[in-house]
């Protein structure tokens, strides 16, 4: 008997995506320009290691993945953010719900000047870096558009997040929408490990993105295996899976926005 693989988002979810691809579609080139688009891959092909630290290693990146938009790296002032406040002060000194800073910032002023600022901490974490530098390019991209993304503004974080998929950075965005880390506590004596949640939509969210910008270009699955993290790898599996069995769901997105 053939079983059918179920969609790995609810039907809300599901439907939001979607509309929110048909919406990148219409006004970011259509299927033509979708098809052309790179996978984006976390290899020395795409992006070069580099030999600096701190703010010159930040700015070795972030200029490499404006490339990859087609964006003059020189557009956006990029700037540290403030050292994050370490809660950890002795050994029997914590300090309860630190503030921590975002991974990144995007601002523009009244004059039009972009600013784009990053945590100084994730400058010796690429796959962190590139993705928060693709997600806050992505921000003055998608307010060029007139047209607020499905859901309206307060969807705008969640657009945006899939918009760094749909511009090739699918792997970095699913490598690191969460992770867990090893830890110790100086304080208490204790270790173990810790969660972190990077971005707006879920882990299947960022799969399935993932997979539906690979069925829509017609290659790219074993590529995307190869480079995805386990927890990751099984979301997109499913996801692929299950659009592999409903092949109308990118069909007719495409066919839409020719």
């Amino acid at each position: 008997m053939f079983w059918r693989t179920s969609s790995p988002l609810d039907a809300d979810d599901e439907e939001w995506q979607l509309d929110c691809w048909g919406w990148l579609l219409k006004h970011f080139g259509g299927a033509a320009a979708l098809r052309k688009r790179s996978l984006i891959l976390p290899t020395r092909a795409f992006f070069t290691p580099s030999e600096e630290r701190g703010h010159a290693a930040a700015s070795h990146y972030f200029r490499q993945v404006a490339a990859y938009f087609d964006i003059d790296a020189a557009r956006f002032n990029l700037v540290p953010q403030e050292d994050s406040i370490d809660p950890v002060f002795g050994p029997l000194q914590v300090l309860q719900n630190a503030p921590r800073e975002p991974a990144g910032t995007f601002s523009v002023s009244l004059g039009g000047a972009m600013t784009i600022t990053y945590n100084p901490a994730i400058v010796p974490k690429p796959m962190k870096l590139i993705t928060t530098f693709a997600h806050e390019i992505c921000h003055p991209l998608l307010l060029s558009v007139s047209e607020e993304p499905p859901g309206g503004s307060e969807m705008e974080e969640f657009a945006t997040d899939l918009a760094a998929t749909f511009f090739g950075f699918g792997i970095f965005n699913s490598n690191t929408a969460a992770s867990f880390t090893q830890y110790r506590d100086t304080a208490t004596g204790t270790q173990g490990w810790s969660f972190e949640r990077q971005g707006y939509l879920s882990p299947a969210e960022r799969a399935f993105a993932l997979a539906l910008f690979i069925q829509a270009r017609g290659q790219g699955v074993q590529e995307a295996g190869e480079y995805l993290d386990s927890g990751p790898l099984a979301y997109f599996r499913k996801a692929t899976k299950y659009l592999a069995q409903t092949p109308s769901i990118s069909s007719d997105l495409l066919a839409a926005h020719q």
